[in-house]
């Protein structure tokens, strides 16, 4: 019989529902009216007392029985003066709350966990400054870290999404039954941690929770690191690091306290996951060799797939022998530098970790700001040319909810911008079991801008809702929402109608094509124009007091963001064509003689009326509002952005002189060719065509 929950509902009669129950059987006793036999019994007896019934049927008290209901009094007196002295200690620890379950469990009893001492382990951060600063050298879109902390006080998130709570520091018994299948109700919220560091940042970060862990029970940890060949560099900095991660957790020669009470106290399996998953170690061990040589000298997956969900489900069931039969916490750190490709293994992956008490641990990067993919800059050796590889980084919430934008005057620093938190499919995975998301600097992190340095307590509460578990629950939640709706609506239009990207700001023009150029430049701002009216379509009638109602921040600075954005591109759109509109009131003697270049820069001054007015001024609100209600983010960099650059067009015309047709450039003369005796040889190699280089062989990342 395999073990798990069964739930019975007991009789309001016998107290409440949810008692604390055996773990093996419960009995549970009829209510009094439910039993007529022991009434009548108790009746004949003699030993109740019912009223109306005749005087003489009842039995005068012996002088026994009137001592021993005096020695009750004298008893329930002195109890009630005691428990009158006894005060409550606000802080002390809270029993916890009974399960309403009762728990079967199979004839062979698990073995009890064996508990371990206090661990005496260097806190990270004590760690010396100069580490610190070195730790943090390398961070991308986020604010770098005085303090890593430890995750020591577990956070729980509110049924809203909002900010966690501190629980209450629970002994393992306190917190789920002991070698028995987890309920998936039963989970404790995780978090996404405090800020970007360094992998050895974030490594010491593990150990600090690998030795929290072990302080309470033995531990089995399961290494699983991405296979891809991106992450080359993360896995050799694992394999240098372990010896220094398994020495401070008492493993090694100099065992420490940990290992002084009970043998094998911390286990060790390496997983590697790619297309397949492949266990490099067949069983967990506590042999320092066997770890570090799986780690070193794990395969590469060349597949560019990274089915990680599937291996947390794979890993964790295989070895949930050691949680449900020896009693050991299952910790899973995940090493990976992309999203993940298999994300309808998330939730089996989450009940999984769930019903077996494993907590998952990601080392991983920073989600791209509303978009999928990043770009990865890579140079071919076969040609030497830069190619941009894609990877996946995104996004951080369940769906798009942001448009996707281009930004006018050379910006394209701000496109793939870092959310400062992780990928969705991978900060549930560590929300859902009660882990820790460390954001860390891959070689995958090269596709993000270096621009923002976020705040990440400023972050915390922009952080998406992480409950949807199908995209049909999500999308259930946001049309309840019309303002919600409306962003998200807007978000998918922009992958359907994409605006351009700034049109040509100089036109070098004679009197013969100046018309022409200036006709396709008003067809680029045109194009531009189209695609904000089809997006902004999704903003139907006046969402203002949908907004005043909005409580979440993070729906409110995607609602300023998005439609502040459209809105100043649009007034561009019209104040560019404007300008161009003005040029064509040149004549071709003006363009002959004294106009001839134009260069169009940003100006404060709008010229195309009281529409573009009015639209800029909108765009302006909005904007100043996503940066007032979301500063030190994403929302208020990029609104940032759109305000610095005013939304008009100067032109700024100069004139250059066309060269003659008889003078020549070049003003030295030219050179005769001196010729060699086997120049006739040399020069009929010279016409054979060069080999062309070979066609580079583009990774996977």
């Amino acid at each position: 019989m395999d073990n798990h929950f069964k739930f019975a509902e007991l009789p309001d009669a016998n107290g409440p529902v949810g008692a604390a129950t055996s773990a093996t059987a419960v009995a549970t006793r009829p209510p009094v009216a439910a039993r007529p036999v022991e009434l009548q019994q108790l009746r004949e007896a003699g030993d109740l007392i019912i009223g109306d019934e005749p005087a003489a049927d009842r039995r005068r008290p012996s002088t026994s029985a009137l001592g021993g209901s005096f020695a009750s009094v004298i008893f329930h007196l002195w109890l009630v003066a005691m428990l009158a002295t006894l005060t409550f200690d606000p802080h002390s620890t809270l029993p916890a709350p009974a399960f309403d379950a009762v728990i079967a469990t199979d004839d062979v009893a698990a073995a009890e966990p064996e508990f371990l001492s206090d661990v005496e382990l260097a806190d990270p951060k004590d760690a010396p400054d100069d580490f610190r600063e070195a730790a943090d050298a390398d961070s991308v879109g986020q604010m770098v870290v005085a303090e890593p902390k430890a995750l020591a006080t577990i956070m729980t998130a509110d049924s809203t999404g909002g900010p966690g709570i501190a629980m209450p520091n629970l002994g393992p018994s306190e917190l789920v039954p002991q070698g028995v299948h987890f309920d998936e109700r039963i989970a404790i919220k995780g978090t996404m941690g405090d800020a970007m560091v360094k992998i050895d940042a974030a490594l010491d970060h593990v150990t600090w929770e690998i030795a929290n862990h072990l302080q309470e029970r033995k531990v089995l940890v399961i290494w699983m690191l991405d296979a891809s060949g991106s992450l080359k560099p993360q896995r050799a900095t694992i394999a240098n690091r372990l010896r220094r991660i398994y020495t401070e957790l008492g493993v090694l020669e100099e065992k420490g306290q940990i290992t002084a009470r009970t043998d094998q106290a911390l286990l060790t399996g390496v997983v590697m996951y790619g297309e397949k998953t492949q266990f490099v170690t067949p069983e967990p061990t506590d042999k320092f060799d066997v770890i570090h040589d799986a780690v070193k000298n794990a395969p590469t997956d060349a597949s560019g797939i990274e089915n990680v969900f599937g291996a947390v489900e794979q890993a964790v069931h295989r070895w949930q022998k050691y949680r449900t039969q020896m009693g050991r916490s299952i910790l899973a750190i995940i090493v990976t530098d992309e999203t993940g490709d298999d994300f309808d293994h998330l939730e089996p992956a989450i009940l999984t970790c769930r019903r077996y008490g494993a907590k998952a641990y990601v080392i991983g990067p920073a989600a791209v700001f509303g978009r999928r993919q990043a770009f990865v800059p890579y140079v071919a050796p076969e040609d030497n040319k830069t190619y941009k590889l894609p990877v996946d980084l995104g996004p951080e919430s369940f769906a798009l909810e942001v448009a996707a934008l281009p930004f006018w005057f050379s910006a394209s620093q701000y496109e793939f911008l870092s959310s400062g938190m992780g990928p969705y499919g991978l900060s549930r995975l560590v929300q859902e079991t009660g882990g820790a998301y460390f954001l860390t600097t891959m070689t995958t992190s090269s596709g993000l801008s270096p621009l923002g340095n976020f705040d990440p307590q400023a972050l915390k509460v922009f952080a998406p809702d992480y409950r949807f578990a199908t995209p049909q629950e999500y999308i259930n939640d946001v049309n309840r929402h019309r303002l919600r709706q409306a962003v998200m609506h807007a978000a998918e239009l922009s992958t359907k109608y994409k605006p351009g990207s700034d049109p040509k700001l100089e036109l070098r023009v004679t009197s013969q094509n100046y018309l022409r150029q200036l006709s396709d430049a008003q067809k680029t701002a045109a194009e531009t124009t189209y695609m904000v009216d089809n997006i902004l379509t999704a903003f139907s009638g006046n969402l203002e007091a949908e907004y005043e109602k909005e409580s979440s921040p993070r729906w409110r600075a995607n609602y300023n963001l998005t439609l502040g954005r459209l809105l100043a591109l649009k007034a561009r759109a019209y104040e560019y064509n404007y300008a161009c509109a003005q040029l064509k009131q040149l004549g071709t003697g003006d363009i002959d003689s004294r106009s001839n270049r134009w260069t169009f820069k940003p100006s404060r001054k709008l010229g195309s009326g009281a529409g573009t007015r009015k639209l800029a001024l909108e765009a302006e609100r909005l904007l100043k509002r996503a940066i007032d209600e979301a500063p030190n983010t994403p929302w208020g960099l990029l609104a940032q952005r759109d305000l610095n650059i005013p939304f008009g067009f100067e032109v700024i015309q100069k004139y250059d002189p066309p060269p003659s047709r008889f003078e020549r450039k070049d003003k030295t003369p030219a050179k005769k060719p001196v010729r060699l005796a086997n120049d006739e040889k040399a020069k009929k190699k010279s016409d054979k065509p060069p080999t062309p280089p070979p066609q580079p062989k583009l990774p996977k990342l």
